[in-house]
């Protein structure tokens, strides 16, 4: 089961949230009403060079709490809580508040001070290892919050209820972004809550997932070996976690984490003609074997400059993709193009363990 949306536009022009509520929620008899929610990008530009927190809170003192450590880990430039409609449907919901900071316990010169010239080359480094640090500790720490999401120029907003309902509550027909990240959620093995419903983000990196991680024990030993934490109940979260891995932390292309995550089966490699091919994934495979994921998924990741679409290496859960101009859409469905692209150039299915990888053609502060 599950829904999964995306959106892409390769020349930055914005596309209209109230569209991808639509068309997320042709998808409704996929989900069950416990989870839904949205990653939008090109969301925040007057703050473009700060980390938008976004950050839900189960109470008063949980909300005191988050924002005591918020304000004593970073420099923080802007807060308000995250604006909301009353839904009749919505019975509860937790605190929901936005920091646009820079690392640094309120000192802007915090960083040069503590960067480690031997490791570090930028201070750019620098903050993608503190914040990714900072979110970790933060749901380890803060009991009764969760960040929600922590990258620049970006946002994700979501919650327990079907995706017409969390849309209605986040106003997101009032929001506008180049790339976009919808989900319908169908829970299986893991509980209906606030933090475990979709997107699931770090930094800049954004999953939606239609499916099992049946490796997700694996996935998580693999990961948290190199100082990620699983914290939010749910196998998806091991995804962003794995990508922000390999392309921020060891500089793999997007290309070869999506061979690492989902390689070609093994006797598929033996019959590759191109030698050199043929060496690249099998180094792949034999190096990274714990980070393979197993189980039917069909996945939908972003970062801020490209939009990954990817399936399982059997192709067990579906996803089709449509172009129209500089835009291209991927969906569980081929009826959310009758709502985003009604006269599209063209619409397929994507093959199996074959990633489409869109990537907007400039963009300054990624």
């Amino acid at each position: 089961m599950c829904g999964i949306v995306g959106a892409i536009d390769t020349e930055l022009s914005m596309i209209k949230g109230s569209d991808i509520v639509e068309a997320i929620t042709l998808l409704r008899e996929r989900g069950n009403g416990l989870g839904s929610g949205y990653a939008v990008y090109g969301i925040y530009p007057e703050f473009k060079d700060l980390y938008a927190i976004h950050i839900a809170c189960d109470n008063e003192y949980a909300v005191q709490e988050a924002e005591n450590y918020i304000k004593a880990h970073t420099y923080v430039k802007a807060a308000e809580d995250i604006p909301v409609r009353n839904v009749k449907s919505i019975k509860w919901h937790p605190n929901l508040r936005r920091y646009f900071v820079k690392p640094g316990p309120n000192n802007e010169d915090f960083m040069l001070k503590n960067m480690d010239p031997g490791n570090l080359q930028t201070e750019e480094e620098f903050a993608e290892i503190y914040m990714k640090n900072f979110v970790f500790d933060f749901n380890k720490s803060i009991k009764g919050a969760f960040v929600m999401s922590c990258g620049k120029n970006m946002g994700v907003f979501k919650g327990v209820g079907y995706p017409d309902e969390i849309g209605e509550f986040y106003m997101i027909d009032r929001m506008e972004g180049y790339i976009w990240l919808a989900h319908n959620r169908f829970p299986t093995n893991s509980q209906s809550w606030w933090g475990g419903a979709h997107p699931f983000s770090l930094l800049e990196w954004t999953v939606v997932h239609n499916g099992e991680i049946t490796s997700y024990g694996v996935n998580r030993n693999y990961i948290e070996m190199h100082g990620y934490k699983c914290l939010l109940q749910t196998d998806t979260e091991v995804i962003s976690y794995l990508f922000d891995f390999f392309v921020r932390e060891k500089g793999f292309s997007i290309e070869d984490t999506c061979t690492i995550l989902s390689p070609p089966l093994w006797e598929e490699i033996d019959e590759m003609e191109d030698d050199k091919e043929k060496k690249r994934i099998k180094l792949l495979r034999q190096f990274y074997p714990q980070a393979l994921l197993n189980g039917p998924f069909a996945i939908l990741v972003s970062n801020g400059s490209s939009l990954i679409a990817m399936n399982d290496n059997l192709k067990l859960r579906p996803l089709v993709a449509a172009k129209s101009g500089s835009r291209y859409y991927f969906s569980s469905e081929e009826c959310s193009f009758e709502i985003l692209c009604p006269e599209r150039e063209k619409t397929w299915m994507l093959s199996r363990n074959r990633p489409e990888i869109i990537s907007v053609k400039e963009i300054e502060y990624v």
